[in-house]
Order: structure tokens, then sequence, then C-alpha cells
């Protein structure tokens, strides 16, 4: 029998943030010179998160947005999904240690195939994920399927500056720089090098606006973060009733 390539891709990407989930949180920091710590922190404010909401932090990893979520609007409740058990575990230890493990809910489960009824959620969160769903569009109409009419989703992904100058140091330092200084601390210099490609393959924040669009979201808007190093996408599910 033939492997299911796509199945392939969720094991392998299970796997490699498996392997470097207890340097994780510190790599991000390093890497990215702690601006990671900020580009969530807009993200979650741009999210428009109602008080006494159900927000959806989906490849959640080690719960760095569903506690950011929980910090700014604290009557929230978040369900944090990633589809690495090793990642949740590190977050609910953070959740635990910060004193919000009764605000957010883990759940190990992939992004295409979400365990939730239709309509669940008010919000959808997902930063530095959506990359790394193995069926992109189904993950994507999976975010649709259990956002309520009107509800925003919050994209934030890498993305490849456009600046001549600015966009060959950028390429040089995560081709280069990032893989070696990963692969020391991680002890995995492939999930590193993983990751530069991976920013490469994926689409442009215009064609994703466009497979946005093509899969439930109306409203969608772009704001490139940090000249470009990472853009922030939101947009809001159609309410057919409007």
């Amino acid at each position: 029998m033939q492997a299911d390539p796509l199945e392939e891709k969720r094991t392998q990407v299970r796997r490699m943030f498996a392997s470097i989930a207890r340097r994780y949180d510190l790599l991000n920091r390093l890497l990215s010179f702690r601006r990671d710590v900020y580009w969530r922190r807009v993200a979650v404010t741009q999210g428009g998160i109602p008080s006494g909401g159900r927000t959806l932090d989906l490849c959640a990893g080690t719960a760095d947005v569903a506690l950011e979520i929980v910090r700014q609007v604290p009557t929230v409740q978040v369900v944090a999904v990633d589809n690495c058990e090793p990642m949740l575990i590190r977050g609910l230890q953070k959740a635990r240690k910060a004193g919000a493990a009764h605000q957010i809910r883990f759940v190990a489960a992939p992004a295409e195939m979400l365990p939730f009824p239709d309509k669940t959620f008010d919000g959808v969160f997902v930063a530095f994920g959506l990359r790394n769903i193995a069926e992109r569009r189904r993950g994507l109409e999976e975010m649709a399927r259990v956002l309520r009419p009107g509800g925003r989703v919050v994209i934030l992904e890498f993305s490849v500056p456009r600046a001549p100058v600015f966009g060959s140091f950028y390429r040089w330092y995560s081709h280069s720089v990032l893989p070696w200084v990963g692969g020391v601390l991680s002890g995995n210099r492939a999930a590193y090098e993983y990751l530069p490609s991976s920013v490469d393959d994926f689409p442009s924040p215009e064609e994703l606006r466009l497979q946005m669009e093509n899969t439930g979201f109306f409203q969608v808007s772009i704001l490139p973060l940090t000249h470009g190093i990472v853009t922030l996408h939101q947009g809001r599910k159609v309410d057919h009733r409007a």
C-alpha cells in the first residue's frame, strides 16, 4: 500500500517539533531577538476578542498565544490545539506556572480535523503554524467551520521582506545563521533548516489573502511587521444572515 504523503508530512512535522520542544521557547526568543513576543502581542491586540468569549489557539505549540490572550482578556476561555503532544505538555506547564491553567484547555489534534462543533469560537488565532499544516486549504476551511459568523481569524506568519538590502540580509540570516545557532542549541539542525525553506515555499501575503477569501473569510487585511519579516492576516467569517 502506498504511503499517504500528507500523513507523512504530519508525522514528520510532529516528530520534528517534539525533538525541539525543550528548547523551543529559548530559541524563539534568541533567534528573533525577542520580536516574537511583540508579534504575538500585536496579533492578540488586533484580534478583537470579546470579554467572556471563547477562543481557539490553533497550532498552539507551547501556548505563547494562548497565554497572551489570557493576559489581555482575563475573562476569556482558550482552547489550545496542536498535533504535537510534547509541545502541549510544555504549554500546560507554562499555564500552570502563570496561574492560567483553569482558562486554557489543551487538545491534541491535527488542524485539518478539529474535534469541535460548528460555530464554537468567537476568534481563531494561528501563529507561525499555517506553514506546517499538511492540507492548508482544509485547515482554513476548518477554521471557518468552527468560527461563529462574523468572528475573526488572525494568522501570524513569516514572510520574505521585499526591500532589496534588508531582504538579502534576512535571507542570509535565515539560511545561514539561524540553522547553525538552532542546530547547536537544539541538537536538531534539520529542524532549523526546515524553517527558512518552509518560509520560501509559503504563499505570498497576497496569495494567502486570496486563499482565505476562497475558504469563507471576508474583509481580509494584511499588516507587515518588522519590515515584512512577519505578516499579520485578519479576516472575518462570512455571516450568511447579513
